[in-house]
């Protein structure tokens, strides 16, 4: 075999090595977390949706807050005052929906 043929030989076998590796490797990190396996289950009481809805609620209030302390003056009060009045609403939602069984 000349080099050439080596060489073609080699690369062609790395990329079979590849095409079967990769594949493989990204299937394992696609996984499901155990937090998403949970809100995806559809079987859910009213507890647990309640509780959820109040965990969603909180996590956006401070990706919220977080978003406000970028703005400055009274643009971040306004900002505060929204974000604080949105999680009130999606609290009380979340009540109202517990209250109710739905």
């Amino acid at each position: 075999m000349n080099d050439n043929a080596k060489r073609c030989a080699a690369v062609s076998f790395l990329a079979c090595l590849v095409l079967a590796i990769v594949p493989a490797m990204a299937a394992k990190h696609q996984s499901v977390s155990k937090a998403e396996a949970q809100q995806t289950t559809e079987d859910m009481s009213a507890q647990a949706r309640y509780k959820n809805a109040t965990r969603e609620a909180n996590a956006a209030y401070k990706e919220a807050v977080a978003d406000c302390r970028k703005v400055r003056g009274a643009e971040r009060t306004t900002c505060l005052k929204d974000a604080r009045a949105n999680l009130q609403n999606d609290l009380a939602e979340a009540k109202k929906t517990l209250s109710s069984g739905e």
